[in-house]
């Protein structure tokens, strides 16, 4: 027997369990209908006077060009542009830790000004 081989483009789906913990899923269909159906953003942060916006979400899919599953990403917008950038992490906790810790750093840096 031929061992099947995995297309360079091919992608892994993870839903979130009752625990906020990733399940790949092999149906696609499923993933999309779980997608559309829940909250995907955890945590977001404005801060008002900056217009920086700093976002914690769930990305449900892993590429496959990484060898690490980062299925959580915190985005930093509203900045300059070369500061306008994304974090991945592998766990909620992970992603929330991140997510406190760049707020905090953002804020240290606007105080600075």
């Amino acid at each position: 027997m031929k061992a099947r081989s995995v297309p360079s483009s091919w992608k892994r789906f993870y839903v979130l369990d009752a625990k906020s913990r990733p399940v790949e899923v092999f149906d696609r269909g499923e993933w999309s209908r779980w997608i559309t159906e829940n909250e995907l953003i955890f945590r977001r942060t404005l801060l008002d006077e900056s217009g920086v916006t700093v976002t914690t979400r769930f990305r449900g899919v892993s590429e496959p060009k990484t060898g690490e599953v980062s299925l959580f990403v915190t985005r930093i917008a509203g900045m300059e542009a070369r500061d306008n950038t994304s974090y991945g992490a592998r766990t909620l906790d992970e992603a929330l830790e991140q997510h406190e810790r760049i707020v905090q750093k953002i804020l240290r840096m606007l105080t600075a000004r």
